[in-house]
């Protein structure tokens, strides 16, 4: 959900020509540093024990966000929805201090949820091929993953802009920045991707910038079924496709970021007001 604010800290540090390609790999680095020693076989059991290490209805902090997203369609990711979501459960007003970003924590709370969804899918891919199968083409797994991770939240799509606009408080840029970069990497994790070099990084960069397009771009397509927002998906990972032929081709799509990072601070501007 949050490439958005990605890419705007692209923007704001004039990272979207062709020229600045190499910061733009250092920006998306600094984002991973510490996730890519975690690319192991066992990727997903660790997720598992960090996040499931108890029984959901145990967790409080959980059961209180998951009652939270109840009022979301009626009050936004406010903290109106917050202090409904503890009322719901019977809890004490005091449950607030918990939540020291407010009501963005709905929004981070349920970003998180549907990337771990979508891990989880995509681990349950790979346990149910058959062993010695080819995988899926590299273009066919990014767009099925990319498309899923956008369909999953749609129940909240008249919300959406709204959470992108939140998610740009500097208060919430790092935790949204480390989910979004964790979110990318299990993506190109299950799709095979064994590099170590400079690709490593490069990789991920690109299929950030095309799901972060494709997220704004969904926002605002009006077509049956968002036929128009898979269309543009498939453009994308076309030139993708060439970017792996052509570096020079992969400067000239990194260029065209600025235009639809320039289409979100609009949206985020109008947004909050501003």
């Amino acid at each position: 959900m949050f490439g958005t604010q990605w890419l705007l800290r692209m923007k704001s540090s004039q990272v979207c020509t062709s020229q600045h390609l190499p910061r733009l790999v250092r920006n998306y680095s600094s984002l991973n540093k510490n996730i890519k020693s975690q690319n192991c076989s066992s990727k997903s059991v660790i997720r598992s024990v960090q996040t499931h290490n108890s029984e959901k209805g145990e967790d409080v902090k959980y059961d209180i966000l998951e009652a939270s997203l109840k009022h979301v369609k009626n009050h936004g990711w406010s903290d109106t929805s917050l202090k409904l979501g503890i009322a719901d459960m019977g809890l004490s007003e005091a449950c607030n201090s918990m939540f020291n970003l407010g009501g963005v924590e709905i929004a981070l709370h349920y970003d998180k949820t549907l990337n771990e969804e979508l891990e989880d899918m995509m681990a349950q891919q790979q346990d149910d091929r058959i062993p010695g199968s080819e995988p899926p083409p590299i273009a066919h797994f990014l767009k099925d993953a990319i498309k899923t991770r956008l369909e999953l939240q749609l129940p909240y799509y008249d919300r959406w802009a709204e959470a992108l606009a939140l998610v740009l408080d500097p208060k919430v840029i790092p935790r949204a920045s480390e989910q979004y970069a964790r979110f990318i990497d299990d993506i190109w994790f299950y799709a095979g991707d064994k590099s170590t070099d400079i690709n490593w990084y490069t990789r991920r960069a690109t299929v950030a910038a095309v799901y972060s397009m494709t997220e704004l771009f969904m926002i605002q397509d009006e077509s049956p079924d968002f036929t128009e927002t898979w269309a543009f998906l498939d453009r994308r990972l076309a030139d993708l496709e060439k970017m792996g032929e052509n570096r020079l081709e992969l400067e000239k799509e990194l260029s065209n970021v600025g235009d639809i990072t320039k289409a979100a601070f609009i949206i985020a501007r109008n947004m909050l007001g501003r």
